[in-house]
């Protein structure tokens, strides 16, 4: 549980989160795109949300794929809620511009 806290206490962290949650089987290239984040500090990030268990990952080639685990897709709806679907909403704008063309 503590994991977990820990994970959503950072409003990057429930940024990618919800990027996850509306894109399953998102690409590591394709969360890049979305922050302007160093490599090593959206590696942090992920690793964060990877330890409280929030999505589940597997490689395809060279890259990493993340899709929310049945804890982050119920946490996501109690955001949505929770938030006034305001998080969610500036989420989906970084979304919507996503280029999605495969790099991997």
């Amino acid at each position: 549980m503590e994991k977990i806290f820990k994970a959503l206490g950072d409003k990057t962290r429930l940024e990618i989160l919800i990027l996850i949650g509306l894109n399953p089987n998102i690409c590591l290239c394709h969360i890049e795109d979305c922050f302007s984040l160093s490599n090593s500090n959206l590696s942090r990030h992920l690793k964060e949300i990877e330890n409280a268990s929030l999505v589940n990952t597997h490689k395809i080639g060279k890259w990493k794929h993340y899709q929310l685990s049945e804890i982050g897709n119920q946490l996501i709806e109690l955001i949505k809620n929770l938030d006034n679907h305001e998080l969610y909403n500036s989420v989906q704008a970084k979304n919507a511009v996503l280029n999605k063309e495969p790099k991997c």
